[in-house]
């Protein structure tokens, strides 16, 4: 991560853009290595933080209209996990964050796209996922869109996305009664099947799952809707860049 800056200038050089336009973007990546180290919760410590973006652990669910039609395409976004497996589901691969960051139990994702990259067999098993998605600005490119699967007694331990220039969103879709909570910051929630909620993952945040079931939600990040046109271009192709360090077997 520490050559960041030295991909997007070369970038910025090739694609003849106004250097002042991705100021804050380059910003960000210096202030990634000059920040004190905090061990508060409710501090983002992202690898990654461009300055000027509102941050807010949670976010209110009204400033996302799109929520509600994804809501209501639940029905067919579950059955296609179904039938894809569902908890059980044979292509879905260990988190590659397992081995650091799962203290008990066991992670599993359906990688729909990961950091640019697509998994073509799985968006043409999942037709109607893909359509519910198709319209939110930055699934594909932003980060990470996957079916998150849990098991039973799994922990993951506090952690921070790497970058702050994205939200994330959770769809429940098999969620067990009692036991399965997340901490974002301060503040502890609970899933429930078919309600949706978007989070800042660059702060703090903390999964469990103590029931006895497995529990899985549709896992997705969309820009930060304060980005622009231009720090979007830019971001998303710092995403290819960023896989190759943070996700080199996937």
């Amino acid at each position: 991560m520490a050559e960041s800056r030295a991909y997007l200038e070369r970038w910025i050089d090739e694609q003849g853009v106004d250097r002042g336009a991705l100021a804050r973007v380059l910003d960000g990546m210096d202030l990634s290595a000059t920040r004190e180290p905090s061990t508060e919760r409710s501090v983002q410590r992202p690898e990654v933080l461009v300055p000027g973006l509102t941050a807010s652990p949670w976010w209110d669910s009204a400033s996302f209209p799109w929520l509600s039609d994804l809501e209501e395409a639940f029905p067919r976004i579950l059955a296609e996990f179904t039938e894809v497996g569902g908890l059980s589901a044979d292509n879905a691969v260990s988190h590659p964050n397992t081995g650091n960051l799962a203290r008990s139990g066991t992670w599993s994702a359906y990688y729909f796209y990961l950091l640019g990259q697509e998994y073509s067999d799985h968006l043409a098993a999942c037709p109607d996922t893909v359509t519910a998605l198709s319209t939110l600005d930055g699934v594909r490119e932003s980060g990470m869109c996957y079916f998150s699967i849990m098991s039973p007694g799994a922990h993951v331990a506090p952690h921070c996305g790497f970058v702050n220039t994205r939200l994330r969103c959770h769809l429940g879709l098999v969620v067990p009664e009692d036991g399965c909570r997340m901490r974002v910051a301060d503040e502890t929630r609970t899933w429930a099947d078919g309600r949706a909620f978007v989070f800042d993952d660059s702060f703090e945040h903390e999964v469990w799952n103590d029931s006895g079931a497995g529990r899985a939600v549709l896992l997705f990040d969309v820009w930060h809707p304060e980005l622009t046109e231009i720090e979007k271009r830019a971001l998303a192709h710092m995403m290819t860049v960023w896989k190759t360090f943070l996700y080199r077997d996937n």
